[in-house]
């Protein structure tokens, strides 16, 4: 079969001849083509569909398919703001209304923890084991003992009595008893065994002077206002039975997750929340409902991908206090 075309000019071009076999060929494979683009859809959506079946909110494993980051950093005791977990920092840091918000999260951490406070409190220097609000680097130290011990250690020198007293004598170790500061103070939780000192310096006097003392047998007796924080255990079961609270260790993430959970219709807490600093400086914490079967099963997913759920620590942590507690009695 041939065919007769116009140039542009209007004169007449060679024929070209169809091959009525290539043009049969060129249908099917269209034909074969979209057939197999349908075929695919399908068995996608059928993909789709069983992964839901099983739990697996796709929005976010496709979020998290993006992201190679760590999902949390691992917690390590030490010192410094960093080497505990501070509950009572376990606040929002940002809230609006919503008529949607059944669990109104941020009134039920409010009232988390329970905060004595006494004016005056004395202890013994060797009773401090954590040095909080120090201007140096502490959270390599994984303990006050192995800050005392440092090397170099400048101000040990022979560990005297001598030595001893010109430690204390440092102008920015101001919690000796007779000597009461404002602006230090000492904290301690019921869930943590340490004593802290919130001391705004002279934290390698002061450990150093802890040590001396210790091996010479001396009392020195310290005094600061003291805050002892409990948690409270109907507000830890409270949670524990209505929210679920994944911490992500990075605002962008912690941004991205959250659309990508509500492109699924999954309900998400509103709100900002912070998580401690021992999560991490920009951790966010991902609050879900277990009022919703959806959120409690995105919350599942999220923990088998490796992300912590503050709820196991908090109820650790209660754990830990109680049996501090019978002790103590």
């Amino acid at each position: 079969m041939t065919q007769k075309t116009f140039s542009t000019t209007g004169a007449w071009c060679r024929p070209r001849r169809t091959d009525p076999a290539s043009v049969l060929s060129g249908m099917m494979g269209w034909v074969k083509n979209s057939l197999v683009r349908q075929l695919d859809e399908v068995a996608a959506r059928r993909h789709r569909s069983a992964l839901r079946a099983e739990g697996v909110p796709l929005e976010v494993a496709l979020t998290l398919a993006k992201d190679s980051r760590p999902r949390h950093s691992p917690f390590q005791q030490s010192l410094g703001q960093s080497g505990h977990r501070d509950w009572t920092q376990l606040r929002a840091s940002k809230r609006w209304l919503d008529e949607n918000d059944q669990d109104k999260l941020d009134l039920v951490l409010t009232s988390l923890v329970r905060t004595t406070r006494t004016k005056g409190a004395e202890f013994d220097i060797q009773e401090v084991t954590n040095i909080l609000l120090s201007k140096s680097e502490l959270s390599s130290f994984p303990s006050i003992q192995a800050f005392e011990h440092r090397s170099p250690n400048n101000e040990y020198r022979q560990g005297s009595r001598a030595d001893l007293q010109r430690c204390l004598a440092h102008d920015q170790v101001r919690c000796l008893k007779g000597t009461l500061c404002v602006g230090d103070s000492f904290t301690s939780f019921g869930w943590d065994e340490r004593l802290l000192l919130n001391n705004q310096g002279g934290s390698h006097h002061l450990s150093t002077a802890r040590r001396i003392a210790r091996e010479l047998g001396v009392k020195v007796p310290l005094q600061l206002d003291h805050e002892h924080h409990v948690l409270d255990a109907n507000a830890v079961h409270f949670i524990e039975q209505s929210v679920s609270l994944i911490v992500v260790p990075y605002p962008d993430l912690w941004d991205e997750l959250k659309f990508a959970l509500r492109r699924e219709q999954i309900p998400v807490i509103p709100g900002c929340f912070r998580a401690p600093a021992c999560y991490g400086d920009e951790a966010m914490v991902l609050p879900l409902s277990l009022r919703s079967d959806s959120a409690t099963s995105a919350a599942a997913y999220l923990r088998s991908c490796g992300f912590v759920d503050l709820v196991d620590h908090l109820i650790e942590d209660l754990g830990a206090q109680q049996m501090r507690k019978k002790r103590l009695n």
